[in-house]
């Protein structure tokens, strides 16, 4: 009895497992069934001017396929490639660059290319992403529903050139602060980060306050391509602070690649409250002292 409850037990477990192992074909058979062919898989224009291009899509599938066509740019390093919305991006004109597939139907699309003159042959390849998406669907199974949306996305380049290099840098344009700071009372450091790179760029930022004692504060940011960003840091001596202190704004930055920090200083004096206070009493007291009235010397002159 024992043995035949054991083999129940292995045999309703195999049973889930090949239950489940077709409801996972199933779906995944569902997902990869909304997707489309394109041709050509590339283009290649040479020299400034206006060019002109087709583009077939077709879905061979059985569901119906909603088609966006767009433009980008394509950077690229050993280890990334990106695209982007700028640079020949924008030569790309797409005509009639979103609408929908039904199941068996193709439809070509015309594109141009209006390359300038005096364009950079070294970053001069953009792409035509197709994207094909297909209505939601729902599935449910024991009181629980799951939503797919299948998604397949086709990237079609355009060579005019080569492709441009993934260029990464920041600098600071500038960072101010008070040169004379009483203790216990907070200074505001403002600096401005500029990117003369091609991407986007996070960075972290660390004001590091050295003198007497050190301290550190820290911030973070973004900042487009070619656009420049501003942020304040305060830092509030202590009561110990006093002296000729350095401080030093360290911006971190390197979202592809490992960058070297860039690094901005200026020299600020903290004067301590409780100096200012001894101060104060000493003059008071010197003051006081001062202004005694003075008692006036009697003399008495004896005649014979």
């Amino acid at each position: 009895m024992r043995e035949t409850n054991s083999g129940g037990v292995k045999l309703d477990r195999r049973a889930l497992i090949l239950v489940s192992v077709i409801i996972l074909i199933s779906i995944i058979g569902e997902c990869f069934a909304a997707g489309i062919v394109v041709s050509p898989t590339r283009f290649e224009f040479t020299g400034a001017g206006s060019h002109e291009g087709k583009i077939t899509i077709s879905n061979p599938y059985r569901e119906t396929a909603i088609i966006t066509i767009t433009p980008k740019r394509i950077l690229k390093d050993k280890r990334n490639l990106l695209l982007m919305d700028d640079g020949v991006a924008r030569w790309i004109r797409v005509q009639n660059g979103s609408f929908t597939l039904r199941p068996g139907e193709r439809r070509e699309v015309n594109f141009q290319v209006n390359v300038p003159v005096n364009y950079n042959y070294r970053d001069a390849v953009g792409a035509l992403v197709v994207t094909s998406t297909s209505k939601a669907g729902t599935l449910n199974s024991r009181g629980t529903s799951v939503t797919l949306k299948q998604a397949t996305e086709v990237i079609v380049p355009v060579l005019i050139g080569l492709p441009g290099d993934i260029r990464e840098s920041l600098f600071i344009e500038s960072f101010t602060g008070p040169s004379i700071l009483l203790g216990l009372m907070p200074g505001s450091f403002s600096y401005t980060v500029k990117n003369r790179g091609n991407v986007y760029e996070n960075f972290t930022s660390t004001l590091q306050v050295n003198g007497f004692l050190s301290d550190a504060v820290n911030s973070s940011g973004g900042v487009y391509p070619g656009d420049a960003y501003s942020d304040e840091v305060t830092w509030t001596p202590g009561i110990l602070d006093m002296g000729i202190y350095t401080a030093t704004i360290n911006v971190a930055y390197g979202r592809y690649s490992s960058q070297k920090p860039v690094v901005a200083e200026r020299t600020l004096i903290v004067i301590p409250v409780w100096l200012i206070v001894l101060l104060v009493l000493i003059v008071t007291v010197w003051f006081l002292r001062s202004r005694k009235p003075r008692i006036p010397r009697i003399r008495v002159k004896i005649e014979r």
